[in-house]
């Protein structure tokens, strides 16, 4: 039976990864014939249709709330006692971004508040890693089941960047403290001391100026800053053509409540190397080389051995783009419907 689905969120973006799951799975919602609809605080993009909050009648038979931090959508869902499917997308821990970014923190605490005030309200959750549904569990959510966060698949002409003659080493994500850019910056000094020449490509925007010049700060003591790229919010074209020239891509980061990134670089054939932080080693799945020291000394060995041994490479890149077709395209959204079935088989009209 089709059912009338509201994708609730509270801004709905051009490139943004909460976003971006949620058109997906409306267009798996909608290609299953369900009437699908996004609402949404304001306007941010001109080619989708949204029914904007102080429009909303909460009279669709399934309500998704897509949740990663505070917001007047999640207010009105408890304000108004309506019936919510949480699709939690985590939050950042406060003491990662309080030093750096204090004016995230109110969004980050309302966020983690709202969490308590959903649980009455939510028959049931979703989540992208069992990680991110340990921490409902942990609050009290009863029904939560586990499915990869849905993202697009990235097309295979990139814009090769700048020619470099030694290793280059990627990383994807926000320049934000909790992803830990500092000691990525401290392996490539490491490196220097194993005679490796590399390059650091740090890709992604960032909230914090104070952070991105304290990292700036921190290269040029170490004597690496012009080995480091800060590339920003890069066009796809360029993402695509950074993963192609990707040695190898490596993570120190200290919270990834999943992290596209890892499956994006593994999908286009680099190895991982990364610390089995938070949800990391489950999304890896096997198919990275998964640290429990992050100390630049041990990244940088472990750098060292993916580039030196012909036969690590070529497992982690075989195995890594294997764990890539589990977690994205056709596998992915046919987890998300198994998910959402029985969902969508309990709304009543």
């Amino acid at each position: 039976m089709n059912r009338g689905v509201d994708l609730v969120l509270s801004e709905l973006h051009e490139r943004d990864a909460t976003s971006t799951h949620a058109r997906l799975l409306r267009d798996i919602l909608a290609a299953d014939g369900h009437m699908v609809r996004f609402v949404v605080e304001r306007t941010m993009v001109a080619d989708e249709q949204v029914l904007l909050l102080d429009r909303w009648k909460a009279d669709a038979d399934l309500t998704i709330l897509q949740h990663s931090i505070g917001s007047l959508v999640a207010s009105e869902i408890a304000k108004r006692r309506v019936p919510v499917v949480v699709n939690y997308h985590n939050i950042t821990p406060l003491e990662f971004v309080e030093p750096w970014e204090p004016e995230q923190i109110e969004g980050l605490r309302w966020g983690r508040q709202q969490l308590w005030e959903l649980r009455p309200l939510a028959h049931a959750a979703i989540c992208d890693s069992d990680y991110n549904a340990r921490e409902l569990r942990e609050v009290g959510y009863e029904d939560v089941s586990v499915s990869p966060v849905l993202f697009d698949g990235l097309e295979r002409e990139g814009e090769s960047p700048p020619a470099f003659a030694g290793i280059t080493l990627v990383f994807v994500g926000r320049l934000s403290p909790n992803k830990c850019q500092q000691d990525l910056v401290g392996v490539l000094a490491a490196l220097d001391a194993l005679g490796i020449d590399a390059r650091l490509a740090l890709l992604g925007g960032g909230s914090s100026d104070s952070y991105r010049d304290a990292l700036g700060a921190f290269a040029a003591r170490l004597g690496v800053a012009e080995r480091v790229v800060f590339g920003g919010s890069v066009s796809e074209r360029e993402l695509v053509g950074w993963y192609e020239a990707a040695d190898v891509f490596v993570s120190t980061s200290e919270h990834e409540g999943f992290g596209v990134p890892l499956v994006e670089a593994m999908a286009f054939g680099a190895p991982v190397v990364a610390f089995g932080a938070a949800a990391v080693p489950e999304t890896a799945g096997g198919a990275a080389l998964v640290l429990a020291d992050k100390s630049p000394a041990v990244v940088a060995e472990a750098i060292a051995r993916v580039v030196n041994d012909s036969q690590v490479r070529a497992s982690l890149i075989e195995r890594g783009r294997a764990r890539a077709a589990e977690l994205s395209g056709p596998q992915a959204a046919d987890r998300m419907r198994s998910v959402l079935e029985p969902l969508l088989a309990g709304a009543a009209r």
